[in-house]
């Protein structure tokens, strides 16, 4: 068995033993566990928002530079509606 070979199996494997006999530590353990998924969640989106912003901003410099919209989109990689769309905004 690999929790014999292995320390931190062994202590993982010991740990859910413990867990799986207690309701209440069971409770915890799964609360933890969906707390960290929540925060893992919050930071993807965070650095995904940063990631838009960023690509929204040299869009924005690339069409007030003159580049084409073909170019913008495969710079940035942003969909061609909102690209439309900003430079709509930017004539107007």
């Amino acid at each position: 068995m690999l929790a014999e070979k292995n320390k931190d199996i062994k202590k993982a494997y010991d740990l859910l033993q413990i867990i799986s006999k207690d309701e209440n530590a069971r409770m915890l353990y799964e609360s933890r566990q969906a707390e960290i998924s929540d925060q893992l969640t919050r930071i993807k989106s965070a650095e995904e928002k940063g990631s838009n912003k960023r690509a929204l901003r040299v869009e924005e410099k690339m069409l007030r530079s003159g580049d084409s919209i073909e170019d913008v989109v495969d710079l940035t990689e942003l969909p061609r509606e909102i690209i439309m769309d900003i430079k709509n905004k930017m004539n107007n």
